[in-house]
């Protein structure tokens, strides 16, 4: 290999693996075929789960370290290529918009029989929210004021406009008024990019039909994509599909059992012509910890990413932040990780950090 005008040339242990790739490891001599096997090949033997993601929790390395990247890095500085300085860059919140409102943009039939329902078993706040709100899942004002709080914060938003539901979307529907407002709203402060639905991979024009919907509303080309349930993050055939809907940047590259890299890398990958994002953490990785250990885990990420010049990208749930999310009557409490979340922000983006 050869870089530069200079006549220099450099060599490595070449197995012959990338002759003829596969899930097995290369030897760590080889690192062009390391580096390749850690990126795109390594997952593929790990087990799956119901949803056909791969499992991570029982993986066979430490998943929060970004190995694939910094030996890229070690390789580059020996065969003598410059790379950049690295930097500390601001960490990035990544909200997925599963449910926009409890109550509201969801059909007239879904909001009368609701309404009924509350009014017969005399849940009167519930009846009141209904009608005059705020609605329980609305989490636009917390959003504001913590970009006012913390103004050094990324934030990008997903959002879920199920054309064809599937059996785990429950969103709002893209015709409503109200849905068109707060998403329009959301945009004149945040980037609101979309979220589609676990249906539309399995419609014909599902991931046309949802994109179409959110630039209508949003009155502009939507660029990037996370899945909803993570649903075939890393397939060849989503990544060709969303290449040729001219979508650019997939964030779905994350683990949804375990905090981590899934690719080896904090930044981004290009897959397919397709730039994929990774994302770290996401909020029911930290369920059973308190604030303070959430806070730390968060640092201990960052940290990782931050040895190769990356922000690091955390996951959470718009709803979580809303004035009343136990409305979705989930067993699970994020309280804590709401906690921590805000404590790990206010530390890592102080002035000191």
């Amino acid at each position: 290999m050869a870089f530069g005008p200079e006549s220099v040339t450099h060599e490595w242990a070449d197995s012959g693996w990338l002759n003829a790739p596969s899930t097995h490891e290369p030897p760590q001599d080889d690192v062009a075929a390391w580096i390749y096997w850690r990126t795109w090949s390594w997952e593929q033997r790990l087990p799956k789960d119901t949803h056909q993601r791969p499992v991570g929790a029982g993986a066979d390395r430490d998943l929060r370290v970004p190995e694939a990247e910094l030996r890229a890095r070690q390789w580059a500085q020996a065969l003598g290529i410059p790379l950049p300085k690295l930097e500390r860059p601001n960490p990035v919140l990544v909200v997925d918009i599963d449910h926009l409102f409890a109550y509201r943009g969801r059909g007239a039939a879904a909001y009368m029989g609701g309404l009924l329902r509350d009014a017969l078993t005399a849940k009167l706040t519930a009846v009141r929210r209904r009608i005059w709100g705020p609605d329980p899942f609305d989490s636009l004002t917390y959003w504001t004021q913590l970009g006012q709080d913390v103004p050094q914060l990324d934030v990008q938003f997903f959002a879920l406009l199920a054309a064809r539901k599937g059996p785990y979307d429950r969103g709002v529907r893209a015709e409503s008024a109200a849905v068109q407002q707060r998403l329009q709203q959301l945009q004149l402060r945040f980037d609101v990019a979309t979220h589609l639905s676990y249906g539309s991979h399995d419609a014909p024009e599902g991931y046309r039909e949802e994109l179409r919907a959110l630039e209508d509303i949003l009155g502009r080309p939507v660029v990037r994509q996370r899945s909803h349930f993570l649903r075939a993050a890393r397939s060849e055939e989503l990544l060709h599909r969303l290449r040729d809907l001219g979508v650019a940047e997939d964030w779905s590259l994350e683990f949804a059992d375990a905090t981590g890299f899934r690719a080896g890398w904090a930044s981004s990958v290009l897959t397919s012509g397709v730039v994929e994002v990774p994302v770290a953490a996401m909020d029911q990785n930290f369920l059973g910890l308190s604030p303070r250990e959430i806070a730390d885990e968060l640092h201990r990420l960052q940290a990782a990413a931050w040895s190769v010049g990356a922000p690091l990208r955390v996951g959470t749930h718009w709803r979580l932040f809303g004035p009343q999310p136990e409305v979705e009557r989930s067993p699970k409490d994020f309280r804590a990780w709401r906690q921590g979340m805000e404590l790990w922000l206010h530390e890592a983006c102080s002035p000191k950090a």
